[in-house]
Parts: structure tokens; sequence; C-alpha cells
């Protein structure tokens, strides 16, 4: 692990200020509720996500790969443009390297990250660093399970005699996020850290990240004399958090958090300088005064394809309906001809409402390979309705009834199209196929 020295300035402070967002945000934001729900929560055994009053269900599945085929393409549209920003400015790697270091240097002072450390002040460190890693899984814990519910069952004895499922997993990411703030650190974004391996197959010459300008440091300070602006004073390399030296150019260890930055321009400060590290692009190092190419080819194609995945979403998510309904043939009742010549088809269903509200739908059919007129039988009545509970699922049972034309004997398996519409909101609907069979004995 590497300590790496404290420096301010004006990228330490505007870091400082966008951590300050995140973490809250990241606390907080499961304990929100819209109406009396929560804001964001994936619900496991319940197998619902729910997200800004709306719930959605692994059937839509598709919302799934389009987000994350979109955070794909964000990342390879952002990282060309601006390089690795994400991982410097609101990565939970950099963000709680840097509350903890912020402990660290808060207990222990000058002498945090030093061998000759006070036992003592290393203890409250690690014991703080236990604190924070407890509470940051909680609120991780929290994006899965009810944080209210988890409150009551810690005020609970039975929390005591048979723990709740979500205890073990708060000790294990309670571990976890210990063991690697308190020794790994970013040396995962060195070695482990899978953006870290192709984020330069993405970068190229327009990209803006931070940067060494060589054509003005080179050559380095040596010997007292000097011919470039470096100084050669290597601060840049020991307030680096992965240990790397920004000046042998594009590495991959860099996280693009401006520390250097901010530590060149405090040395060229001094000298009246302009600073020699920054967020520029390597064309803008080569050539001073050069602008930069936001719009190039792989920029655009990034862009395009981002931009498709964003529409689609939003037309899928215009477009969706609040309800999942499944409805399959009996496998215990066959088609059957009843008295008087009509044909029964039997069916089981199941509609799940996807809003907090009691809601009712209408069934009808709406296309039909049938030139007869069909009708629908539901609850032994011919009220073709399904009244369901906010966030509930009701089991039903369709009975399908026509009486067959000549011409529809002829063919053994029609199709019939059921239409599920909600009576509050008639946007809101769905359309089923189901077979509809013609028995053939004695015909």
């Amino acid at each position: 692990m590497v300590i790496s020295r404290h420096i301010t300035g004006k990228i330490r402070s505007a870091r400082y200020a966008v951590e300050a967002v995140l973490i809250p945000f990241y606390l907080f934001l499961p304990w929100l509720r819209w109406e009396g729900h929560p804001w964001i929560r994936l619900d496991i055994p319940a197998r619902k996500f729910y997200l800004l009053g709306n719930i959605f269900t692994p059937q839509e599945g598709y919302f799934l790969h389009l987000f994350l085929i979109g955070m794909g393409l964000s990342l390879f549209f952002f990282t060309t443009l601006i390089g690795r920003v994400w991982c410097g400015w609101a990565c939970p790697q950099t963000v709680f390297t840097d509350l903890f270091d912020w402990i660290g240097r808060t207990v222990l002072g000058s002498k945090y990250g030093k061998k000759d450390a006070p036992t003592f002040g290393k203890a409250i460190v690690h014991f703080l660093w236990i604190s924070v890693s407890l509470v940051g899984a909680l609120a991780w814990i929290s994006y899965f399970a009810d944080p209210y519910e988890m409150i009551n069952d810690i005020r609970t004895s039975s929390f005591w005699l048979s723990p709740p499922v979500w205890v073990y997993f708060t000790g294990f990411f309670t571990a976890t996020l210990y063991a690697d703030m308190a020794f790994v650190r970013e040396q995962f974004c060195k070695y482990a850290c899978p953006y870290a391996r192709f984020q330069t197959v993405m970068m190229d010459a327009d990209s803006v990240n931070v940067t060494y300008d060589f054509k003005r440091g080179e050559p380095r300070r040596k010997a007292g004399v000097q011919e470039g602006d470096c100084t050669a004073c290597n601060l840049c390399l020991v307030v680096c958090p992965t240990g790397i030296d920004i000046r042998e150019g594009v590495n991959v260890g860099c996280i693009a958090c401006g520390k250097c930055a901010d530590a060149c321009a405090k040395t060229m400060g001094k000298e009246g300088k302009k600073t020699l590290i920054g967020y520029f692009s390597e064309n803008q190092a080569k050539r001073p005064g050069a602008s930069i190419r936001w719009i190039r080819p792989r920029s655009v194609v990034y862009g395009t394809l981002l931009a498709c995945v964003l529409i689609a979403a939003f037309v899928l998510l215009y477009g969706r309906a609040p309800m999942y309904a499944n409805v399959l043939p009996d496998r215990i009742i066959q088609p059957m001809e009843v008295p008087g010549g009509a044909v029964r088809n039997f069916y089981n269903g199941n509609l799940l409402n996807l809003t907090f509200e009691k809601r009712t739908w209408n069934v009808s059919v709406s296309e039909s390979t049938l030139r007869s007129p069909v009708r629908i039988l539901m609850g032994g009545t011919e009220v073709p309705s399904i009244q369901v509970e906010g966030n509930g699922s009701e089991n039903f049972r369709i009975i399908l009834e026509t009486h067959p034309e000549a011409e529809d004997l002829l063919i053994h398996t029609h199709k019939i199209s059921l239409e599920l519409q909600d009576v509050l909101n008639p946007k809101n609907r769905m359309k089923k196929t189901v077979p509809f069979l013609i028995p053939q004995t004695g015909r």
C-alpha cells in the first residue's frame, strides 16, 4: 500500500467538494421514500427492482441489458474525451481512499503513514476505519434490504438469537472494505482494475487527461543546471497515490486524480511559472496553443451508439405498461365441446401489478383467426376483469367459448389475442396471444 504525501490545491479542493456530495448521496439514498416506497432497492428474494416509484421485474431484463450497454458505451465515450475522470473523481475506490486518508491524517497528523507513528494513535485509526467500513457495508446492504427493517431487527431481541441474513453479508462487506482500504488502496487500480488495462486503448492524442508538458519541462534540472522548466523536485512523484511518475507519459497506474498537478502548480508558482502538469491533451503538450478536437471518428462512433441506446431505453420506458401478465393453456382440462355446440378452451394466468395502487384490468379479445365471435368467461361470470392489489399479483382463470362456424372446424388450432387494459389509465395495455384448439374427436 502506498500512502502518498498530502497536497492541497485547486484540484484537491474541487475533488473534496465532489466527494462531499457523493458520500452522503451513497449513504442516504436507500433511506429515501417515494410515497412511502423506496426510491431504489434491488429486492432479490421478491425478484423486484424499485426505482423512483417504478417496479421492474426479471421479465423486463432488457432494461438491465440496455443499462449495462449504456454504461459501457459511456465509459468508452467519456474516456475518449476526458480520460480517466471517473477513476479520479467518482470511483468508490478513490472516494473511500480519500475518506480513510482524511481520518488517518486527522488522528495522526504528520505521523500518518510513517513507521514511528504512535501505537495508540494507529489503534484509534484502525478502529475508526473498521467503524467506517461497517457504516459503508450497512449502506451497501441497504440497497438490497429495507434499512428501516434492519434498524428494527437490531432493536429486537430476536436479532441476537437468530440474526437475519443481512447480518452475515454486512460482516463480509465490512471485512472486505476494511482490508481493501487498510492494505490495498490504489494498488487495486494499478494491478487489478480491468478498466486500467484497456483505458489506454480508448484514449488518443486528443483525449484530455492528466498530462505532463514535456516540451516545456524537459530536460529537467540536473546538478544545478536547468534547461527545461522542470526543477526535478519529484513532488509529483511523492504525492501520487499509485507511486507512478507522470513525467514518463501515459501510465496504466494513473487514475487522473490531479494530485501531481496541484504539486507542480505549487512548485512552479514559486518560480512564477505555469504548471507543467494539468488536464490537457498530448497534442496540446506537443503544440502549445493547439485546440482540442472533441469531434473525431471514435468520439462520434461512441457518441452515436450511446445516443441510440438512450433513445431505445426512453422509448421502451415511455411505452412501458406497469404490469406483467402470463396466460397459458390449462394442462389438465383439455379443450371440449359443451352442449349446444359451443367449444371451450381453458387457461390459467397470472397478473402482476407493478404499481403501488390497487388496479383493475379489463380483458377483451382484440384479434382472432376464428370467424365466429369469442366470449370470455372469468370466475364463473361473464365480467372480463381482474383486480390486483398494489405491488401484488393475482392468479386467474379464463375460459374462451365460441360456436365455431363450418370454416373454423377445418382448422384445428386458431390464435386469439387477449388484451388487458388498465381501467384507470387506458394507455396501459398488454396483449397475450394464446392458442385456441378445436376438438376433432367425432368430427
